[in-house]
């Protein structure tokens, strides 16, 4: 029984390592189908159960996806599995609010400089439009909306999948503190024009491409929410 136990993660790993030294050779790529599970079992002298745990584990993981009838395909449907993985560290490690706020300016920041180069014009209208409803929004609950929505542009605009999903996992475990950090700001300076004014400096910028002035928008933007965070 011992034996059976100890053998098991070893023969279905054998199925993940293929597909993982095949991929760092470049044998497989985004798109290439893999052989069938009869074939990969007689291949790597493992059970067809194994082959299929292993497959499974790929697919889990975005690396692999699956079209019945026709076989498993290499993907690149990292997204969200990485962003769920992060988001568990996050919460599990009980990152603070200092923390969060320290790590989004850091990610903000790089992919600010990165988004004024890459940034297409269907994001630029995007943030244009998010900054009308931040401003004319008639609710705190639209404008934390339109305040998200607008970030999440700019981080998207970097055309960095590290960045991005780096982001979306820390926008998963803010939630909680992105209204306590606006209502703090509003009320530690009565009123949230000058709020409004970095996000104006913030998207003037990158769609103008003037970097200088995006980046003061974001500095005005994280300078708010240190001042006023212990309020």
């Amino acid at each position: 029984m011992n034996a059976t136990v100890n053998e098991r993660p070893k023969t279905y790993k054998a199925a993940v390592d293929f597909v993982r030294q095949e991929v760092l050779a470049g044998s497989l790529r985004p798109g290439d189908k893999l052989p069938t599970e009869r074939e990969l079992a007689a291949q790597l002298d493992i059970s067809r159960n194994s082959v299929r745990e292993g497959l499974r584990v790929l697919e889990n993981l975005g690396v692999l996806s699956s079209t019945q009838g026709s076989g498993n395909y290499i993907a690149l449907n990292f997204d969200d599995t990485i962003s769920e993985a992060l988001s568990f560290l996050y919460y599990l490690r009980g990152m603070q609010e200092s923390d969060v706020t320290e790590f989004r300016w850091m990610i903000e920041r790089e992919a600010l400089e990165l988004s004024v180069q890459r940034i297409t014009s269907g994001q630029k209208k995007r943030l244009w439009q998010e900054l009308e409803r931040l401003e004319s929004a008639k609710s705190e609950e639209e404008r934390i909306r339109s305040d998200k929505e607008l970030h999440k542009v700019i981080v998207q605009a970097s055309a960095n999948d590290f960045l991005i999903a780096s982001y979306q996992a820390l926008t998963a475990f803010m939630d909680r503190y992105i209204s306590t950090m606006r209502q703090r700001i509003i009320r530690g300076m009565m009123g949230n024009n000058k709020l409004e004014e970095s996000h104006r400096l913030l998207v003037e910028g990158l769609i103008e491409g003037n970097l200088v002035k995006a980046q003061q928008g974001l500095e005005n933007h994280f300078g708010y929410i240190e001042q006023y965070r212990h309020l």
